[in-house]
């Protein structure tokens, strides 16, 4: 069993929730008790959300920078803007999280039924390559720190309000079940790819549709879920190359909601549900290749070398599981103490 530095991922949590631009620290009361144990402190803060002011914050970084974009551009289209993201869901571990805006050519779609150019009077290539130029342009204008060397995505740091703006540049692509009910859960973005204007399909509204409904349906369970294994990741020893954000999104959504339902005190029940997840997905390749993304259309964890990765943050969670474990079971008053936490 390995061992985990409790004081040391403290430190790295409270830092991570360190929100510079209010000059405020998001935790709780109980953080500096001295009563309580660390290993069970770093495990009921993990799981714990962002305030929404401090999302807030996040939010109006992106709604800035749409305004620029709105006030600016001169194309010949019109455009449509949607923000994206573990902000959105509710699954951000730090109080300053980036926020991704999605600028996406309004004036024409790709259509599922009919895989052809969308639109005759313009050539789509050149209509977003012009997009993202004159967006890179104007946000140069508005902010002193711009990366536009992104494939996907140009990126600009709000300095007033300490926020990062990834800003992504697609075309709609309508599927037909969009065209049949007006939904847009069934609407797709094809991301633009820079230079190469290569295309990637996504589905981010059936993403946030399906994760927050397991988030509501379980009490914030599934949400508390995905940010102890964000937490877990990112105070580990070790760089994740394979895990990112959405693998472990899809992992904590492959739960059954029985699993996850939260209640006061229920942070245990669901630690022992993911790592039970977690020992199926090392166990069986077969059905680790199966599970699909929250949207349903991808297999995120059929990568190569995901399996080493699961393994590795497994033992973290087991030994996170084993010392609280050992801790409340000390102390009956510690057991209720951690369900009013």
């Amino acid at each position: 069993m390995a061992t985990l530095n409790y004081q040391t991922r403290l430190a790295k949590l409270q830092s991570r929730r360190f929100d510079p631009g209010l000059q405020r620290v998001m935790l709780s009361e109980s953080f500096r008790r001295s009563d309580i144990p660390e290993d069970v402190k770093y495990l009921v803060e993990s799981m714990r959300p962002i305030d929404k002011d401090y999302n807030d914050r996040t939010i109006k970084a992106a709604d800035n920078v749409q305004t620029h974009l709105e006030n600016g551009l001169n194309v010949h289209f019109a455009r449509a803007y949607r923000t994206q993201g573990s902000v959105r869901t509710g699954t951000n571990i730090k109080a300053h999280s980036d926020i991704d805006l999605l600028t996406i050519i309004n004036r024409y779609h790709y259509p599922e039924s009919h895989p052809t150019v969308p639109y005759t009077a313009s050539v789509p290539q050149d209509d977003i390559q012009e997009l993202r130029k004159q967006a890179t342009l104007i946000l140069e204008s508005k902010y002193d720190d711009v990366d536009a060397d992104g494939e996907s995505c140009v990126s600009i740091f709000n300095k007033s309000l300490y926020r990062k703006v990834d800003v992504a540049f697609g075309f709609w692509y309508n599927t037909d079940d969009y065209d049949r009910t007006n939904d847009e859960y069934y609407r797709g973005i094809y991301l633009h790819k820079h230079p190469s204007c290569d295309r990637k399909k996504d589905f981010p509204f059936a993403h946030l549709h399906n994760v927050n409904l397991k988030g509501d349906t379980t009490a914030d369970g599934s949400r508390r879920g995905v940010r102890l294994l964000k937490n877990l990741r990112a105070d580990s020893d070790t760089e994740f190359q394979h895990l990112k954000s959405f693998q472990l999104t899809t992992i904590v959504h492959s739960i059954d909601n029985g699993q996850l339902h939260y209640r006061p005190g229920q942070e245990l029940p669901i630690a022992h549900a993911i790592s039970g997840e977690l020992t199926r997905l090392i166990d069986s390749p077969a059905y680790r290749q199966s599970v699909k993304s929250p949207n349903g259309t991808e297999k995120p964890l059929a990568k190569e070398g995901i399996e080493k990765e699961l393994i590795l943050l497994k033992t973290d969670l087991d030994t996170l599981i084993e010392d609280a474990t050992k801790d409340i079971a000390r102390s009956y008053n510690l057991s209720n103490l951690i369900k009013a936490y």
